[in-house]
């Protein structure tokens, strides 16, 4: 039997150089998340309501703000939000996604967790 998967962090860090978030979990699993791929799965309610609109409609969204390509999403700034969750402010100003650690582990984008989706 699989040991439970832990969503308690030990220890995470932003490496603004690296462009990634990672995680060390108390189940001792290590997790990196591009930049790219937080700010593409911000779980605020406007990114949650534009996603699943291009998923039902498949139609073209009118975006506001800046238009950013692959490899050009940063965080400006980032910190706690109680001992549950994450919260960034990107370089396209948007600064409402709260990512729980729950939400987190379940992103997980290493192959073993991917293989296990």
């Amino acid at each position: 039997m699989a040991a439970p998967v832990s969503t308690d962090p030990v220890d995470y860090d932003v490496d603004r150089d690296a462009r990634e978030l990672w995680i060390v979990w108390k189940d001792q699993h290590r997790s990196a998340y591009p930049f790219d791929l937080l700010r593409k799965e911000c779980p605020c309610a406007l990114c949650t309501d534009q996603r699943s609109k291009r998923e039902t409609q498949g139609g073209l969204l009118v975006l506001s703000g800046p238009i950013l390509k692959p490899g050009e999403t940063q965080v400006r700034a980032w910190e706690p939000v109680g001992r549950y969750a994450l919260t960034f402010t990107w370089s396209d100003g948007h600064s409402t996604g709260i990512y729980s650690f729950d939400f987190l582990r379940a992103l997980c984008p290493c192959p073993v967790c991917t293989e296990q989706k």
